[in-house]
């Protein structure tokens, strides 16, 4: 198949879906497919969603192994123990379970994790003024110290992975991924003693979580299909 039939092809299939669909929304659509198709070396999630989710999982992997070797001149350093000491830094005097809850650990090892911290020197506690049950951490002059040092470590990680994107690219995807980060970090935060499937029903709803669902399934039957029938030539 020609480059111009298979491009005419995908227009005539695209526009029987979408019959008011324009020429830009056709390219953009047709571009993004195209490009998926390469990533992943050919192992392609069936739908958009997933191939988004895919891409972010696997960035956020590869950020986590740089930066442990990155970490590999601190020895005995954990890359945990510097998401719990910069949210710390951050946020001055802190609740222990907003440290916790910040960094989506959970509850038990976010404690023993914590008191760690607070063996190594890292951070101090004090009871919490407004809720005797609780307690505040802060950061000593020593967590200061190792966190000057870790910085510029973490720092190449983030510039081998992104220092070839532009700046205005970047700007984009922040503005697109912001307001999933707060809205999540707040849904997370409030899902203690809930399954997924309550979060999807209360963020969705039953009807729209039903019809996605079902689009989902289509979506991986015909996936599966096409990879048997590609299989069999």
């Amino acid at each position: 198949m020609s480059e111009l039939v298979k491009l005419i092809t995908a227009w005539e299939a695209y526009t029987k879906k979408h019959t008011a669909a324009s020429a830009v929304e056709f390219c953009m659509y047709f571009l993004a497919k195209e490009n998926n198709s390469q990533l992943f070396s050919g192992i392609t999630p069936p739908d958009l969603d997933t191939v988004f989710a895919k891409l972010i999982g696997r960035l956020g992997a590869m950020q986590t192994a740089y930066s442990k070797m990155a970490l590999a001149e601190l020895p005995g350093f954990e890359l945990e123990w510097f998401y719990f000491l910069n949210t710390i830094y951050q946020l001055k005097e802190v609740n222990k379970s907003q440290v916790i809850q910040y960094n989506f650990t959970e509850q038990t090892t976010g404690i023993d994790m914590l008191n760690k911290l607070k063996k190594l020197g890292y951070i101090a506690e004090r009871p919490d003024p407004n809720d005797k049950r609780a307690r505040l951490v802060s950061l000593t002059k020593a967590g200061e110290k190792i966190l000057a040092k870790v910085y510029p470590l973490l720092y190449k990680p983030t510039m081998l992975l992104y220092d070839g994107i532009e700046s205005k690219d970047k700007q984009v995807i922040i503005n697109i991924l912001k307001d999933t980060e707060t809205q999540h970090q707040e849904l997370f935060s409030n899902a203690k003693n809930k399954s997924i499937d309550e979060l999807l029903t209360a963020t969705l709803g039953e009807e729209k979580l039903a019809r996605l669902t079902k689009e989902q399934q289509q979506r991986v039957d015909k996936y599966a299909q096409a990879k048997q029938h590609k299989k069999e030539k």
